[in-house]
C-alpha cells in the first residue's frame, strides 16, 4: 500500500486514538479516590483540552473526508492545536507526578488527604496515562512539522507550506510552495 493512502489512515487513528485516551484520563480522574481534593487542577487542565479536541478533531476530519481547503483545517493550526494540548498533557503530567512522588493522599497533615485506598497507585496510574498522551500529540505535532519542512524548499515557501490543509499536506496532494527562480537565493541566509 502507497504511503500516501496510508497517511490519512494514521492520523484518523491517531484522532480515534487520542480521543479515547482523553476519556480514559477524565474518568479515570474524576473517579480517582479524594477527586475533590487531590485532582480537581487536572480536571480542568483536561476540560480544556476537551475543548480544544471538540472544537478542532470533528471539523477537521470532516473537512479531511469531504477534501476541503480551508483555513481551518491548515498544517500551521494543527501544530498549534498539537503543542497547546501537549503542553497541557506535561503540565498534568507534572502536577500527578507530584502527587504521586510525595504521598499527599496519606499525610494528614499535607492539607490533601483523602484517606482514600489505593490513592497513590492511582496518581501513578494517571501519570503514565498523561505522560503516553504527551509523546502521543509530541509525536504528532512532529510528524506534521516533519512533513512541512520536507515539502517545503526554504523558509518562505515553509511559510506558504503551514497554509496547506493538513490532509492534502499528509497525503502529498497540493502544489508546489515553490518561490520564483530570481528570488531563490534571497531566502536561503541563516540566522
Amino acid at each position: 500500500m502507497s504511503s500516501s493512502l496510508t497517511r490519512p489512515g494514521i492520523r484518523y487513528a491517531l484522532f480515534g486514538l487520542t480521543t479515547v485516551l482523553f476519556i480514559l484520563a477524565l474518568l479515570l480522574n474524576t473517579l480517582m479516590p479524594g477527586f475533590f481534593t487531590i485532582s480537581f487542577i487536572n480536571v480542568w487542565i483536561q476540560t480544556f483540552i476537551g475543548v480544544i479536541m471538540l472544537v478542532y478533531y470533528p471539523p477537521s476530519i470532516y473537512f479531511s473526508i469531504k477534501d476541503k481547503a480551508t483555513t481551518f483545517d491548515q498544517a500551521g493550526g494543527e501544530v498549534a492545536v498539537g503543542v497547546l494540548i501537549t503542553t497541557a498533557w506535561l503540565v498534568c503530567f507534572i502536577m500527578e507526578t507530584i502527587l504521586a512522588s510525595w504521598n499527599f493522599c496519606n499525610d494528614t497533615d499535607s492539607g490533601w488527604y483523602s484517606g482514600a485506598k489505593n490513592c497513590q497507585a492511582t496518581a501513578i496510574g494517571l501519570s503514565v496515562l498523561y505522560i503516553i498522551n504527551f509523546f502521543i500529540h509530541f509525536g504528532w505535532t512532529t510528524w506534521i512539522i516533519v512533513l512541512v519542512h520536507k515539502s517545503s524548499e526554504n523558509r518562505v515557501a515553509r511559510k506558504e507550506t503551514y497554509k496547506i490543509p493538513t490532509h492534502k499536506l499528509i497525503r502529498g496532494i497540493f502544489t508546489g510552495t515553490k518561490i520564483p527562480e530570481e528570488e531563490a537565493g534571497l531566502y536561503n541566509h541563516r540566522l
